[in-house]
C-alpha cells in the first residue's frame, strides 16, 4: 500500500503535466488530408477514400473527429455517421492518435451519376489529453473524381450505327485509295493516264497500270452540340454524353478512327473554344474524361462548332451529330455536314435517330 500511493501520485502528476502540455498544443500539429484510390471511374464502380490524420506531437490525441463533405450522389457504408443536405453528404469519422502517429481511415464508396464530384474537408475536431476540452480547426483539402457516362444498350442505336458504317465502307470501296501499290496489271484503256507505271511499261514493252490496295481506316467525326440544352434537364445532358460514348466506342471496335468535337465548357478544363480529341483502339481515356466533364454551358454556337469540325476533319470523313432533343435545327445542320464533303452523315437526338445520307 505504501508503494502504491507514490506510484498513483506520480501517474496523477504525469497526467496533469501532459494535460497542461496538450492544452498548449499548436493546432497545426494535428493534420488531416484525403486521398482517393482513383481520379476516374465507371458509374457505380466502388473506389476507396482514405482520410489521413497525423499527430506531429509526442502527446497522444485521445479524441479526433474528421468532418468532411462528400458529393450528394455518394453511396456510403452503414457504419459511417452522416447527414444529407442539398450541398452534399456531411460525414464524421472518429478516432484517436498516439504520439507521432499517422493513421488512415479507409472507406469504400461509389457514385452512379456522371460528372465531376468533389470530396472536401470541412473541420477537424480534437481534444486535449484528458478529453476536457475540444479544439476545432478548419481543413481545406479537396479531391475530385470524374465519373464517366454510362454506355447505352439500345437496339435502335445499334442498328443505325451498323447501317451507317456499312454505307461508309461501301462508298469508300468504290474509290481506290492510292496509298499502297500491290502490283501491276495490263492497261485496258479505261484507266486514267496517271495510273500508268511508265518504268514497268518500258521493261515489259507494253502499257501496265498500278494496282492499289484499299487500306485507309474509316474516319468519323463525332460532334456533340450543347447549345440548346435545357440547363434543368440534367438527365438529357447525361443521355447525350452516354450516346456519344456508345457511338465512339462502337465505331472504334469496328476499326474506325474518331475525331470528337464539342462546344461544351468542360468542368475543370477551362477550355474557351471547342474541345477536340482523337479516339482510337486502346486510346479512349481522354474521351471518357472529357464526357465526364461536359456541362450545359457552351462557348461557341453550333454554327461555329460545325465550322471548326469540318475544318479539322479528314477530307473523306463521315459525320455524326449528337444534340439535344429540344433543338429543332438538326436537319439543317446535318445537310450542311453532308454538303461539306459529300460523305455520310447521321443525326442522333437522345436515343431517337434520324439519318441523312448523300
Amino acid at each position: 500500500m505504501i508503494t502504491v500511493i507514490p506510484i498513483l501520485f506520480i501517474l496523477i502528476a504525469l497526467g496533469i503535466i501532459l494535460e497542461v502540455i496538450s492544452l498548449r498544443r499548436n493546432p497545426d500539429e494535428v493534420e488531416a488530408d484525403c486521398v482517393l484510390s482513383t481520379g476516374f471511374t465507371e458509374p457505380g464502380e466502388p473506389f476507396t477514400m482514405q482520410t489521413i490524420v497525423t499527430n506531429k506531437n509526442i502527446i497522444p490525441v485521445s479524441f479526433i473527429a474528421v468532418r468532411e463533405i462528400l458529393p450528394p450522389a455518394s453511396k456510403l457504408p452503414e457504419s459511417i455517421i452522416y447527414r444529407t443536405k442539398l450541398s452534399g453528404v456531411y460525414t464524421r469519422k472518429v478516432s484517436r492518435l498516439r504520439g507521432y502517429q499517422r493513421k488512415k481511415l479507409i472507406m469504400e464508396t461509389s457514385i452512379d451519376k456522371r460528372g465531376v464530384h468533389v470530396f472536401a474537408g470541412e473541420y477537424l475536431d480534437f481534444g486535449d489529453f484528458l478529453g476536457f476540452r475540444e479544439v476545432t480547426k478548419v481543413t481545406s483539402y479537396e479531391q475530385e473524381i470524374v465519373v464517366y457516362p454510362k454506355k447505352i444498350e439500345n437496339q435502335e442505336l445499334t442498328v443505325a450505327l451498323a447501317k451507317f458504317t456499312g454505307d461508309i465502307a461501301a462508298k469508300r470501296h468504290l474509290i481506290r485509295d492510292p496509298i499502297v501499290t500491290v502490283g501491276c496489271r495490263e492497261y485496258t484503256g479505261r484507266e486514267p493516264m496517271k495510273e500508268i507505271h511508265w518504268l514497268k511499261s518500258a521493261g515489259r514493252g507494253e502499257l501496265v497500270v498500278r494496282e492499289f490496295d484499299y487500306n485507309r481506316q474509316i474516319s468519323v467525326s463525332v460532334i456533340l452540340n450543347i447549345e440548346g440544352q435545357n440547363f434543368l434537364d440534367k438527365e438529357g445532358l447525361d443521355e447525350c454524353c452516354s450516346m456519344a460514348r456508345t457511338v465512339c466506342e462502337t465505331l472504334v471496335e469496328s476499326g474506325a478512327v474518331i475525331k470528337f468535337f464539342t462546344n461544351s465548357v468542360l468542368e475543370g478544363k477551362g477550355n474557351k473554344s471547342a474541345w477536340k480529341c482523337v479516339v482510337s483502339s486502346g486510346h479512349t481515356g481522354e474521351l471518357l474524361e472529357g464526357l465526364g466533364r461536359v456541362t450545359a454551358y457552351f462557348y461557341n454556337s453550333m454554327e461555329k462548332l460545325l465550322d471548326y469540325s469540318i475544318r479539322e476533319s479528314d477530307f473523306d470523313s463521315a459525320f455524326i451529330l449528337i444534340m439535344p432533343a429540344e433543338d429543332k435545327r438538326g436537319k439543317q445542320a446535318i445537310d450542311r455536314l453532308r454538303r461539306s464533303n459529300g460523305g455520310e452523315a447521321l443525326l442522333l437526338q437522345e436515343v431517337r435517330t434520324s439519318e441523312e445520307t448523300a
